[in-house]
C-alpha cells in the first residue's frame, strides 16, 4: 500500500500515514503543535471539489429523463378538495361513452366567483358527478379535530398552571418548613446550652479588664526575662538586679538590710557564684536544676556585668582549658564550665556535670524548659528588683536539698497556705521596690482541673485569710525585746492591708494577683516577716498557751447603726470590688451588712463593680461617696437602708426600696 502525505493546515508540513485507518483521527504537526484531524488528500484523477450548487446541479443532469405528464391523466398524490358546481368538468384520461343521464332538477344557488380549477377537483367531480354542497368549516371531522386540539390545549395549559402553582406550593411548603425546622434546631440548641451566669461573666470580663489596667500600670516596660544560655531542666529561677538592689541610698538597700541574715547570706552566695561583687552585676539570673531526690541540685547562671571587663582577667579569674568542641568557646575546669559573650558583659556559668554542648548552643536561641516555666516567661518582665519561678511540686519534693533546715518550715507553711500543689502547676512572683511604689505581682499558671477565675478567686481568698492565722500565731509569741514585740504585733495588720490591696485578674491560662503599695510598704513587710519568723522558731505552738488579750476598756459601742457608722475610718480602695469595700467598712465599724444582688441587677449593677476612693472619714461618708458618684456618666441608684432591728445596714438600690416600702438613707 502506497504512503499517504496529509499537509499541515497551519504550516503546510508534510505528514507520512502508513495506514489509511488513520483518516478521520486528530493529529499532532511536530512542527508547530497544530492539532487537526488527518483528512484523505485527492486523487490525482479527481476534479478540485466543486461547491454545493455545482455538485447538485451535476447530479440532476445524471438523471434519466422522465416522461412528460399527459393532460388527461388524473392527478396522483394530490390533496383532496371539494369543488363547486359551475365549475368545468375535466376531461377522461381515456374517452368513455356517454350515459345517458336523468336530468336533476337545478336548485338554485347563490352565485360564486368563478374560481380556478384543478385536476383534483376535476377528478373528484368526474368519479361523483351531480350536486356538490359546500360544508361549513366548523361542522364534521374537521371541526371536531379542532375541537380536541382545542379542548386539549386548554387541558395542557391548565396542567401547567395547575404544575407550576403545585410546584410553588410544595417549595413554599418546603421553604417555610425548612426554615421552621431550622429555627427550631437554633432554639434546641440554644437551650441545650448552658445557661450563662450574668454575674460570672461580669466578673471573667472584671478580672481581664484589670490585667489590661496592671500591665498599663506596670512601674516597668522590660521585656520578658531572657534565658540564654541557660542550661537544660531548671524548676526553680531567680532573676535578680544586684547592681540597683545593692546601690546605696536605694529602696533596695533599706529592704535588703531589713531582711538582717537573709540579705547577707543573699550576698555572700551571690558573690560565690558570679564571681563578681552584686554592685558590679546588672542583672544575673540563676537556675536551679534538681537532680534524684534527695541529692544537692545543680546551679547555673547568666551574669550580665554593668561595665565589660577584660578578657584576661576573666581568664585568670576562672581559669579552664579552651574548648570549642561544640561551635562556641567554652572554658571548661574541673568543676565548672563557662563561656564569654561577644561583648565581654555576659558570662554564663555552669557546672562541669552540665552538658557544655547547651550553654554553647543557647548563645542565640533559650533553650525550652518546661511546659509551666515557658507559658509564663512572657508575661514576666526582666526589668523587675526581683523575679521568683518555680514549681511548688518540686519545690516541695526537694525542699530538703534547696533550702537550709530553719527556713524549711518557713516554705511548708508558705506553700500550703497560698499555692496548693493540686491547683497549681507554675508560680512567677516578681516585686519591684520603687521610689513611690511598692509593687507586687502574682502570676500563677492553673492546671487544668480549675479555671483561671476560679484559681484566683481561691488564692486571693486564702491571701485574705492569712492575717487571722497569722494573728493565731502571733498571739502564743512572746518577744522579750519591747522593740520586736511591737513590730511582730503589727505583722498580721500590715498583711491585711497588703490583702486589701490586692487586685485578681486573668489571662489565657494564668491568674494574676496585682498589689500596690506605698514603698514604706516594703521594708515594714520585710522586717515584720524577719522578726515573726524569728520569733516562730523559738515558739513551740503545739504546747504554748495563748497570751490573755486585754480586756476592752475603750470607749462603748454606740447602740444605733446611724451612730457606729459615724467612726472615723481609714479607707484606701484602689480598684476594690464592691462587696469587699463594703464589708470593710462593716467590720471597721463594727456592724453588720447585707447586699440585695438581685436589686443590684435589675439595675444593671454587679457586686463587682470597682471602687476607688483613698481618704479619712466616717464609714457614712464613704459610703456616700459610693453611692452617689456617677456610674457611666449616668446617676447612681444605689442607696442604703438602715435596719436598726437587724443591726445591720442594706445595700439596695432606690427602684427596689422604693417598690418594697423601705426608707432609704437621702444624702445631700
Amino acid at each position: 500500500m502506497s504512503k499517504l502525505v496529509v499537509k499541515c493546515p497551519k504550516c503546510t508540513k508534510g505528514l507520512k500515514l502508513r495506514d489509511r485507518s488513520k483518516i478521520g483521527k486528530k493529529a499532532r504537526c511536530p512542527k508547530c503543535s497544530h492539532v487537526f484531524v488527518l483528512t484523505a488528500p485527492p486523487e490525482p484523477d479527481q476534479e478540485p471539489d466543486q461547491g454545493e450548487d455545482e455538485v447538485e446541479l451535476k447530479l440532476a443532469s445524471d438523471v434519466a429523463p422522465q416522461p412528460a405528464p399527459q393532460p388527461n391523466a388524473p392527478a396522483v398524490g394530490v390533496a383532496a378538495r371539494w369543488v363547486p358546481d359551475n365549475a368545468p368538468p375535466l376531461e377522461q384520461a381515456t374517452p368513455q361513452p356517454p350515459v345517458p343521464q336523468q336530468p336533476i332538477p337545478q336548485q338554485p344557488v347563490a352565485p360564486q366567483a368563478a374560481q380556478p380549477q384543478s385536476a383534483a377537483g376535476a377528478f373528484f367531480e368526474t368519479a361523483a358527478p351531480g350536486p356538490v354542497v359546500v360544508a361549513p368549516e366548523d361542522s364534521g371531522g374537521v371541526a371536531h379535530l379542532k375541537a380536541l386540539k382545542k379542548k386539549n390545549a386548554k387541558r395542557r395549559n391548565t396542567a401547567i398552571i395547575a404544575g407550576i402553582l403545585t410546584a410553588a406550593a410544595v417549595g413554599g411548603a418546603v421553604y417555610f418548613a425548612q426554615d421552621h425546622l431550622e429555627a427550631a434546631k437554633l432554639a434546641e440548641e440554644e437551650a441545650a446550652k448552658p445557661k450563662v451566669d450574668e454575674d460570672l461573666q461580669a466578673e471573667k470580663d472584671r478580672l481581664r479588664q484589670n490585667t489590661e489596667i496592671a500591665k498599663a500600670s506596670s512601674p516597668t516596660t522590660g521585656g520578658p526575662i531572657p534565658m540564654n544560655c541557660m542550661p537544660l531542666g531548671a524548676r526553680v529561677i531567680v532573676s535578680i538586679r544586684p547592681a540597683e538592689l545593692w546601690k546605696a541610698g536605694s529602696r533596695g538597700e533599706e529592704v535588703r538590710f531589713c531582711l538582717g541574715p537573709f540579705g547577707e547570706w543573699a550576698t555572700a552566695k551571690l558573690t560565690e557564684l558570679c564571681q563578681f561583687e552584686p554592685a558590679q552585676i546588672e542583672h544575673a539570673l540563676i537556675g536551679i536544676i534538681p537532680g534524684q531526690v534527695g541529692e544537692p541540685p545543680l546551679v547555673a547562671a547568666v551574669v550580665r556585668l554593668v561595665e565589660p571587663a577584660k578578657k584576661s582577667e576573666l581568664l585568670v579569674k576562672f581559669g579552664g582549658e579552651r574548648n570549642q568542641d561544640h561551635g562556641y568557646p567554652m572554658y571548661v575546669r574541673d568543676d565548672l564550665s563557662f563561656l564569654i559573650g561577644a561583648d565581654l558583659k555576659m558570662i554564663a556559668i555552669a557546672p562541669s556535670g552540665v552538658a557544655a554542648e547547651e550553654m554553647a548552643s543557647t548563645v542565640q536561641y533559650a533553650n525550652p524548659q518546661s511546659d509551666g516555666i515557658d507559658a509564663l516567661l512572657p508575661q514576666t518582665d526582666a526589668e523587675r528588683h526581683l523575679t521568683v519561678i518555680f514549681e511548688p511540686q518540686i519545690l516541695m519534693t526537694h525542699r530538703d536539698t534547696i533550702f537550709p533546715e530553719n527556713v524549711r518550715q518557713l516554705i511548708d507553711k508558705s506553700i500550703q497556705e497560698l499555692f496548693h500543689d493540686d491547683d497549681i502547676e507554675t508560680v512567677a512572683w516578681s516585686m519591684h521596690f520603687g521610689q513611690k511604689k511598692f509593687h507586687s505581682e502574682l502570676l500563677m499558671r492553673n492546671k487544668t482541673v480549675i479555671m483561671e477565675h476560679s484559681l484566683q478567686g481561691q488564692v486571693l481568698g486564702r491571701l485574705k485569710a492569712l492575717p487571722k492565722t497569722l494573728l493565731g500565731m502571733v498571739e502564743v509569741m512572746n518577744p522579750g525585746v519591747i522593740g520586736p514585740r511591737k513590730v511582730i504585733g503589727r505583722f498580721p495588720a500590715m498583711a491585711q492591708v497588703f490583702a486589701m490591696s490586692t487586685t485578681g485578674g486573668t489571662g489565657t491560662r494564668y491568674a494574676q494577683l496585682t498589689t500596690e503599695l506605698p514603698e514604706r510598704a516594703a521594708p515594714n513587710l520585710a522586717l515584720g516577716g524577719l522578726l515573726a519568723w524569728d520569733e516562730s522558731t523559738r515558739t513551740d505552738f503545739n504546747t504554748a498557751t495563748k497570751q490573755v488579750r486585754p480586756e476592752d476598756t475603750g470607749p462603748k459601742l454606740p447602740d444605733l447603726i446611724a451612730d457606729r457608722l459615724k467612726k472615723v475610718i481609714d479607707v484606701e480602695f484602689v480598684r476594690t470590688p464592691l462587696q469587699d469595700a463594703f464589708a470593710y467598712i462593716a467590720d471597721e465599724c463594727r456592724c453588720d451588712h447585707y447586699i440585695d444582688g438581685d436589686a443590684l441587677k435589675l439595675s444593671a449593677y454587679t457586686k463587682n463593680m470597682t471602687q476607688d476612693y483613698v481618704a479619712n472619714c466616717s464609714g457614712l461618708d464613704a459610703i456616700k461617696f459610693m453611692v452617689t458618684r456617677l456610674i457611666n456618666g449616668q446617676p447612681n441608684a444605689l442607696c442604703i437602708v438602715i435596719q436598726e432591728d437587724q443591726k445591720r445596714f442594706l445595700l439596695t438600690t432606690k427602684p427596689v426600696a422604693k417598690a418594697t416600702g423601705l426608707k432609704y438613707v437621702e444624702f445631700e
